[in-house]
């Protein structure tokens, strides 16, 4: 079948590769394209503009800071977005780990390494309901994280009793003491928090996974092509209900992260915007809302455009209620963005 230059396409992915690489791209399809990498290069440069402090070592440390969670959290939902799904649920279960880590610590008493494999393995679980539900019986993912969304919201506040919990070091568990001083401290050398160096790992794992492993191509394939896929006999199901128990293990890895770097656990955790943002982060950086397109190193660059936004008007002193209305504008101009970019394909 030819292409769109009238080349006939190759069966391997290197063909295409090369035919990707040798078509001719104009000024204004290089723009669509690399969209995410144009707006976060000028982001930056009106943004070191409008304040002198934006560049500052710490001003930077504290971005990296405040986006790793969310940059962790995009790792799952991108993977979500490739198979043509979507997980709504993850900012409840960001709040669910959060809580119930210092739960088993707090009132279990139960030392810190336990008590955050528990933690994880119960996020998991929460993906394993979305993703069997989605996967299995072929319910609308939309509907069925949202509705876990407020089902998983109500059992933190369950737990929580509506009220925060404060870890506190104890003489008895060392390791809780390492545990908040890895989410609260960082590098000595440079002072860079120790979760962002974790965040990295995390974003090159699924870079590579993405890239050059056969899970990762089945992945795309799946949000891409299914019948294809099904019709190459493999099994598409399996592969969209492990996106879910990734994104909500990630979710609640983040929850963890979040408990540790303040000392103490929030059931408000549960109704932040970790959701809207991974996803307005994934979308940013070029993932398709119908799968089959993403790309780890973009989704970063869309996280970071999101989280400079922020940064830029917290430095310009704009109320908390204006910048919604900001990120609600982001959101909508980066969906129409990703659909004139298919359009012109």
């Amino acid at each position: 079948m030819p292409n769109q230059n009238g080349k006939p396409l190759g069966n391997a992915a290197g063909g295409t590769e090369i035919l990707v690489g040798a078509r001719k791209m104009t000024p204004s399809m290089f723009i669509l394209e690399y969209n995410a990498l144009i707006i976060l290069v000028l982001l930056v440069a009106v943004s070191s503009f409008m304040s002198p402090i934006f560049l500052s070592w710490n001003n930077v440390v504290n971005v990296l800071r405040q986006q790793s969670s969310y940059l962790i959290i995009a790792m799952g939902m991108l993977m979500c977005l490739l198979t043509g799904g979507i997980d709504l649920s993850v900012a409840s279960t960001v709040g669910f780990g959060s809580i119930m880590i210092t739960q088993l610590v707090v009132n279990n008493d139960m030392a810190i390494i336990p008590a955050i494999l528990i933690t994880l393995a119960l996020c998991a679980v929460i993906g394993m309901i979305n993703g069997s539900l989605v996967a299995y019986l072929n319910m609308a993912p939309f509907i069925v994280t949202l509705a876990m969304d407020f089902g998983i919201r109500g059992v933190v506040y369950i737990i929580s009793r509506g009220m925060n919990i404060m870890l506190s070091p104890k003489d008895s568990d060392p390791l809780l003491q390492s545990f908040m001083n890895f989410g609260q401290g960082g590098d000595p050398l440079i002072g860079i928090p120790w979760k962002v160096y974790l965040t990295v790992v995390i974003v090159l794992i699924f870079w590579f996974v993405l890239r050059y492993t056969s899970f990762g191509r089945l992945i795309t394939a799946t949000g891409s092509n299914p019948v294809a896929v099904t019709l190459a006999g493999i099994n598409i199901k399996k592969y969209r209900f492990s996106v879910y128990v990734i994104c909500s293990f990630l979710g609640g890895l983040a929850g963890v992260l979040t408990t540790a770097s303040n000392g103490a656990s929030s059931p408000n955790t549960a109704t932040g915007d970790y959701a809207m943002t991974a996803i307005a982060g994934t979308i940013l950086g070029g993932a398709d809302l119908a799968g089959g397109k993403g790309s780890a190193g973009f989704t970063v660059m869309g996280v970071f455009i999101f989280g400079l936004i922020s940064n830029i008007l917290n430095l310009s002193n704009v109320p908390a209620y204006p910048q919604l209305c900001v990120k609600a504008v982001v959101i909508i101009l980066a969906i129409f963005m990703r659909s004139v970019i298919n359009k012109n394909k």
